[in-house]
């Protein structure tokens, strides 16, 4: 019997901030996440997936229709892993599952051997060898036998260093369902009562070479972003788009429908240029997406930068930042991407600041903010909804969400 995947899509994403957008429902090459990872079980041969759900996602599920994969949702509260899999006991039943979640994407291929593998064991978790610390959980092992789950032990304690992928396969669930049921309610819940499983029976460890990326904070998009670029196929030129004799499209790009890209513009691909985009003359975009309704004015250059649905940029330097939508950067305002000391870049957020672990960052502005002309945005810096930003300003630091910065 093949497994039912079960996508956990219920949480509210509180660590996305500044932006507003569900992540689950971020656009990412005319898509949203969720549509993308619906489509990696479906082509891998899996039948059948129990989407667990928020209202926002709920709604836009109401209307999609995939052609090969059986979709039921089930919503629930907000209230963790382990609580999102027991509210949906009823629909979950017997059969085996697999278990993974909606911000999550690996190499389509391992994911095929995935469910190869669940044809010969009893559980497994997977685990990806790691060069240097990530704040998640981390696997303890006895040869290939999984012991212990520990979550953000804190570097240099790490009991190995296999991070846990959340792709984790239950042939019996209720065994692990009814362990669950006797752990308490708390974030690390599911991990505990999987802990706990790994005590009383034998639970494998698949180990994945391959790339993956999670969805966790808002500059992970660019890291979502740079994948699929990578994995999908992108070499297109839809009928209904117009590009200029005179513009250059250079490697792998994707021309949405009803583009329209000017003469003397070039796109360096890899890149995705969405639906009813405009790129302006003399205009440059180097491995990025322009996602659906945005115009890249006369002069931009967007590079290794997200820019989400109905933006609109009026010569402007945007350097590896992600502009959720309906964003107006007015003429001249720059996007800086790089530190003068050459130092990690850390995220300003309200009340923290993010270790991001790169060198060239830019902004992340969230949906509707607004800057005058000739406004100069720091590395790292984070925009709220809705802020306003005079002309002629050094942006440093965090802007909160409708704050109007003199």
């Amino acid at each position: 019997m093949k497994p039912l995947v079960v996508i956990l899509a219920g949480g509210i994403g509180k660590s996305f901030s500044p932006l507003t957008i569900n992540k689950t429902l971020i656009p990412l090459l005319g898509k949203p996440m969720l549509q993308h990872v619906i489509e990696m079980a479906e082509s891998s041969g899996f039948q059948e997936a129990l989407i667990i759900t928020n209202s926002e996602n709920e709604a836009w599920l109401s209307s999609y229709q995939p052609f090969n994969i059986t979709l039921t949702t089930r919503k629930v509260k907000p209230t963790g892993m382990g609580d999102a899999l027991l509210q949906s006991e009823d629909e979950i039943g017997n059969q085996p599952i697999l278990v993974m979640n909606a911000s999550d994407m690996i190499e389509s291929v391992f994911f095929k051997s995935m469910m190869r593998q669940t044809f010969d064991s009893y559980s497994y978790i997977t685990g990806q060898k790691v060069n240097k610390y990530f704040p998640g959980g981390y696997i303890k092992m006895d040869g290939t036998r999984a012991l212990e789950i520990l979550e953000k032990p804190g570097s240099g304690k790490e009991p190995s260093d296999l991070l846990n992928l959340v792709f984790h396969y239950f042939s019996e669930p209720q065994d692990f369902l009814s362990i669950l049921k006797k752990t308490p309610t708390s974030d690390q819940q599911y991990e505990i009562a999987l802990s706990n499983l790994m005590k009383q029976r034998h639970v494998d460890v698949l180990k994945y070479p391959g790339q993956w990326q999670k969805l966790k904070y808002a500059h992970h998009v660019l890291d979502m972003m740079n994948m699929l670029l990578e994995t999908k196929d992108i070499n297109h030129r839809a009928r209904s788009s117009h590009v200029s004799a005179h513009a250059v499209l250079e490697g792998d790009v994707y021309v949405d429908e009803d583009v329209h890209i000017d003469a003397y513009a070039v796109v360096k691909g890899p890149a995705y240029i969405g639906r009813h985009v405009r790129i302006g003359n003399h205009a440059l975009v180097r491995q990025s997406t322009i996602e659906e309704g945005s115009i890249v004015g006369f002069g931009c250059e967007v590079v290794r930068s997200y820019i989400g649905p109905n933006c609109k940029l009026h010569h402007n330097f945007i350097g590896d930042s992600v502009l959720e939508s309906d964003i107006n950067p007015s003429w001249g305002t720059t996007f800086a991407n790089w530190r003068l000391d050459n130092a990690d870049i850390k995220l300003d957020l309200s009340e923290e600041a993010i270790e991001t672990g790169r060198k060239k960052l830019g902004a992340i502005v969230a949906k509707g903010a607004f800057f005058g002309v000739n406004c100069s945005v720091m590395p790292g810096v984070t925009v709220g909804q809705n802020a306003r930003i005079y002309p002629d300003k050094v942006v440093q630091g965090s802007v909160s969400e409708n704050e109007i910065v003199k």
